[in-house]
């Protein structure tokens, strides 16, 4: 009956401290190159002076603005942390009243001191603000020219221009050259490929091991049984083989982190294109204005909240299709951060159109999809690319949270999973700690931190490598 401290801050603070060091030394790493230090260097400060002096408070104001994701990132760990540490917070003051009164007072409870405390903050450190690109607010762009688009390579005749069979061929994708984006995509194509060879061969079915005999006939375990020659990671409470099940489940989580992770990318580009061409500034400061309010509610509690009544099931009937629960779920988890991807790609966007040659090209008569293709979405790709393998990491996580919850995908009937995935393995988390039988969720466990350093890897790989250049470069 004592109540706990120590042990559950210290894991919730492990992982934000390790996002800070890192972010500090990128920071620290991209003001070191900047000409004030050459110059500060030249009138005989030394390292330290300069770092202290002139480095540490440009880099303190940009670690503020970023910090936001990691405090995104905690608030939904602290979830995880107090349920499993049996700690009477939100979750269970959330569970105890889930009427729409008790939950907006719980989402205000934590809404309202973070945003206090960034909105003061910011006034201090002088925010600047992303202005609407000013050359929108006098031309008005067709959405499409024909004759335009009848000059791209794709529609031109064969002529003494390079068609886009030799542009092709002169332009390269370098995304597999480099060791740190080629290993974790064969590792994640192995994993996949695993997957659907079992379930060729075995039609993902799995003999259960219930009772484990010697040579003698004598009864010497009965399930759960741990990790022996019998089943190499042991098996769960109802007998399945850990290894065969981690093996069935890896295809649906990836296919299904895949998909969410695209949805979200794609909608959140078709939203910038509204966001940037088709809105004015004060449906711009709004979008800005949750997207940021959207840093300072945990994301797992929201799509809890969200998704409890279509996933989880205590009648024994369901009213939906499984594909039905499942094209509910993707749709949930993909518009609950429409804001911020739409802020995030239209931002990018407006970086791009601020550029002379873009500006050139509207006062010359470019249309909409001219300008989309020709400029903005070579600028695009590799940074939507970046940003796509972050939300695949974040889906991951949150199926991670979601399972430990036992909020399963496809949802569950009488708490069994409907469909054989990963984040349904570790909802016996808390019993496991208990019971200290604990192969039966480190194989699941593993396998989530195997993706998400994969995934984590290729998007540091894509920022810190040129991913698309010609053969001259």
């Amino acid at each position: 009956d004592n109540l706990v401290y120590i042990a559950p801050i210290l894991c919730l603070s492990i992982l934000p401290t390790l996002l800070f060091f890192k972010l500090f030394i990128l920071l620290f790493e991209e003001e070191w190159g900047k000409s004030y230090v050459e110059l500060a260097r030249s009138k005989g400060l030394n390292n330290f002076e300069v770092l202290l002096k002139h480095c540490t408070s440009n880099v303190l104001k940009s670690l503020f603005f970023q910090s936001k994701s990691i405090v995104w990132l905690s608030l939904s760990s602290l979830l995880i942390i107090e349920y499993l540490f049996g700690i009477n917070g939100i979750l269970y003051y959330l569970r105890a009243d889930f009427s729409p009164t008790g939950t907006s007072f719980i989402l205000l409870s934590i809404f309202t001191p973070f945003f206090f405390f960034y909105t003061v903050a910011e006034r201090i450190v002088d925010k600047e603000q992303i202005m609407r690109n000013v050359i929108f607010d006098n031309f008005n762009l067709s959405l499409l020219s024909i004759q335009q688009i009848k000059s791209l390579p794709i529609f031109r005749k064969k002529d003494s221009r390079p068609g886009i069979s030799a542009t092709l061929k002169r332009v390269r994708i370098n995304l597999f050259k480099h060791l740190n984006i080629k290993i974790p995509v064969l590792i994640v194509f192995g994993l996949l490929l695993t997957s659907f060879m079992y379930f060729i061969i075995f039609d993902d079915k799995i003999v259960p091991i219930n009772y484990i005999y010697n040579e003698k006939g004598e009864m010497i375990s009965i399930s759960p049984h741990p990790p022996s020659s019998y089943a190499i990671f042991g098996t769960d409470p109802v007998g399945y083989p850990i290894l065969q099940k981690v093996i069935i489940g890896i295809k649906y989580t990836i296919i299904i982190t895949l998909v969410i992770a695209t949805t979200r990318i794609v909608a959140g580009y078709l939203f910038a294109i509204l966001y940037v061409f088709y809105s004015n500034n004060k449906i711009r400061v709004a979008i800005n204005s949750i997207a940021d309010g959207m840093h300072f509610l945990p994301l797992s509690l929201l799509t809890y909240i969200l998704l409890i009544p279509i996933l989880r099931n205590m009648t024994g009937i369901w009213e939906t299709t499984l594909m039905e629960r499942l094209i509910f779920q993707i749709v949930i988890m993909s518009v609950i951060v429409l804001p911020v991807t739409t802020s995030s790609i239209g931002n990018e966007m407006n970086e791009t159109l601020k550029k002379e040659y873009v500006q050139s090209s509207v006062v010359m008569g470019g249309s909409l999809i001219w300008i989309l293709i020709k400029h903005l979405n070579p600028v695009l790709w590799p940074k939507i690319l970046l940003l796509w393998t972050q939300h695949i990491v974040q889906v991951l996580q949150m199926f991670v949270h979601l399972g430990i919850l036992s909020l399963f995908v496809g949802g569950s009937m009488h708490g069994v999973p409907d469909i054989s995935e990963l984040s349904g393995m570790i909802a016996i988390s808390r019993e496991v700690f208990m019971t200290k039988q604990y192969w039966m969720i480190l194989p699941p466990l593993f396998t989530f931190m195997l993706l998400i350093y994969c995934f984590n890897t290729i998007a540091n790989g894509i920022s810190k490598k040129p991913i698309f250049f010609s053969k001259n470069d």
